[in-house]
């Protein structure tokens, strides 16, 4: 239901050239990544400090970046925008997001955790209408509700608790 709600959501997009099927696909590719390593952390790494966790992220994510950001050969100019931009993305976005991922997978269910991805890109979608004026067809707002409802029955509570089945002493 989710993969379908996104799928709505962006299918306006496809038409313009704004998403082409090789950016759709990785933008599919890095859904699947982390849910599968939201899934794999859960299960297999033992829970340990929100702030440990994030600097081993970003430490290899600084190794990664390093020697492509080496090749640029561009001065940067340090615009209020963009220094705007750099601080809500660090700050929020990175720091703020991964701690409360980790938090969610080590007191949740991985399952429910990964399930909340899948709301990005129609978020997304109401953020660029609120700011920028986008136009939310009929499509998207479909897609949304879609998605969201995929969402919903993953995190809602079991409308029954289940029981366990206690012997009577004969």
């Amino acid at each position: 239901m989710g993969l379908a709600g996104l799928v709505m959501v962006v299918w306006n997009k496809l038409g313009h050239g704004e998403v082409t099927p090789l950016n759709l696909a990785l933008c599919l590719l890095a859904l699947l990544s982390i849910t599968a390593a939201t899934l794999y952390q859960k299960r297999f790494v033992a829970p340990c400090d929100v702030r440990t966790a994030n600097m081993v992220q970003l430490s290899a994510a600084f190794v990664v970046v390093l020697p492509l950001a080496l090749l640029e050969s561009e001065s940067i100019v340090l615009a209020p925008s963009l220094v705007g931009a750099m601080a809500w993305s660090v700050l929020v976005l990175t720091l703020g997001g991964s701690s409360l991922l980790y938090m969610m997978i080590q007191r949740g269910a991985a399952t429910r955790v990964s399930s909340l991805m899948y709301l990005v890109p129609p978020c997304t979608s109401l953020l660029a209408w609120l700011l920028f004026d986008e136009l939310l067809t009929p499509t998207v707002l479909a897609g949304l509700a879609l998605t969201a409802l995929g969402v919903w029955l993953v995190v809602r509570a079991p409308l029954v608790q289940p029981t366990t089945r206690k012997e009577i002493p004969p």
